[in-house]
C-alpha cells in the first residue's frame, strides 16, 4: 500500500502572475493556471486540498472558489483548505497522501501564495518574497513508493516568527494608524517576518532532522522551506556533516510561501525516482513540518 505524486506542476516569481500582482483574487489566479495544466477529467478525485498563507479573502475559501469555477470537472469531491503559514504545502502533501491510502483514491493538491502581494514594497523583507504556485495529483498505488514518516513541532514563544495582521484583530491596527494606513496598507495588515525569530526558528532545523531520522535514516535528499538565502546558504553549511544532498533554490525561487516547497520538489522531478525525499517547512506559527517520502 502507497501513494505516487505525479503530475507536478509549478510556476513562480515574475512568470506567475503576469503583471496583475497587485490585481484582485491573485492567489485564486495563480491556483487557476496550475489546475488548468494538472486537472485530468479522466480521473475521478475524492479530495481537493487547498493551502494558501495569504487568501484573497477570508471567506469564500480557496478550495470553495476552485471547485466552484471547476464544477463540472470534478464532479463531486471533499474540500479542504489548509491556511497554515509556510508549512501548510508539507501538510497538504501529507495529508493526501494519507487519505489517498486510506480510500485508496486521487486526491488534488494545490498550494497557492501570493507572498509578494502580501508583503509592503517598503518593508525590508519586500524582494525576499515571492508568488508562486505548485500543484500536484497523489495517487494509490501498489508498491514501494510511499509516505514513510512525518512529524510536527511547534516551538514556544517563536509563534510570531511570521503574521499577517489582516483578521478579526485588524480594526486595532487600523485604529492605531489611520492617517498613515490608507497609503501603505499592507505595512500594517500585511505580511511580516520577524528576522530575529527566524533565525531564532532555524536553529532549531538540526535538532529537528536528527530527531526525524532516528525513526527513518538519512533520507537520499533534503527540501526545506527556501526561508532567504542568507538562511539556506547557512544551514546548507550546517548540513553538510550529514550524507544528504542539500538542496538550495533560494536564490532561485524566493519564499514563495507554502508552494515553495513543491516548486522544488518540481524542480528535481526527473531526478527524485527511487530516493527517498524529505520535505520539510517551517515558519508561521513556529511550526516545523516534514514528511518523507519513497519516489
Amino acid at each position: 500500500m502507497g501513494v505516487r505524486i505525479t503530475s507536478m506542476f509549478s510556476i513562480f516569481g515574475q512568470a506567475a502572475l503576469n503583471d496583475v500582482t497587485f490585481k484582485k483574487n491573485s492567489v485564486f489566479h495563480l491556483a487557476d493556471q496550475a489546475m488548468q495544466q494538472v486537472l485530468n477529467e479522466k480521473i475521478k478525485y475524492s479530495h481537493l486540498l487547498a493551502a494558501t498563507s495569504c487568501p484573497d479573502a477570508i471567506a469564500p475559501s480557496l478550495g470553495q472558489c476552485i471547485n466552484q469555477h471547476y464544477n463540472n470537472q470534478l464532479g463531486e469531491l471533499h474540500t479542504i483548505d489548509i491556511v497554515q503559514g509556510c508549512a501548510g504545502g508539507v501538510s497538504a502533501l501529507i495529508l493526501a497522501s494519507q487519505l489517498c491510502e486510506w480510500n485508496k483514491s486521487n486526491v488534488l493538491v494545490i498550494a497557492s501564495d501570493a507572498a509578494k502581494k502580501a508583503t509592503s514594497p517598503s518593508s525590508e523583507v519586500y524582494e525576499v518574497f515571492k508568488n508562486g504556485v505548485f500543484a500536484c495529483c497523489v495517487s494509490y498505488a501498489e508498491g514501494e513508493q510511499q509516505l514513510i514518516h512525518h512529524q510536527s513541532r511547534q516551538f514556544k514563544d517563536l509563534h510570531t516568527v511570521v503574521t499577517i495582521g489582516l483578521g478579526h484583530d485588524a480594526d486595532e491596527i487600523i485604529a492605531t494608524n489611520i492617517e498613515s494606513i490608507v497609503s501603505d496598507s499592507r505595512k500594517y495588515l500585511g505580511l511580516r517576518l520577524n528576522n530575529y525569530l527566524a533565525v531564532k526558528l532555524m536553529k532549531e532545523a538540526e535538532g529537528f532532522y536528527l530527531s526525524f531520522i532516528e525513526k527513518t535514516g538519512h533520507p537520499d535528499i533534503l527540501i526545506l522551506h527556501q526561508v532567504n538565502e542568507h538562511i539556506i546558504n547557512h544551514l546548507q553549511q550546517v548540513f553538510a556533516k550529514y550524507p544528504v544532498r542539500f538542496i538550495n533554490m533560494a536564490k532561485e525561487t524566493g519564499n514563495c510561501g507554502c508552494a515553495t516547497t513543491g516548486i522544488v520538489l518540481d524542480h528535481l522531478k526527473n531526478e527524485i525516482q527511487n530516493k527517498k525525499v524529505m520535505i520539510c517547512s517551517f515558519g508561521t506559527g513556529g511550526v516545523i513540518t516534514a514528511g518523507l517520502w519513497q519516489f
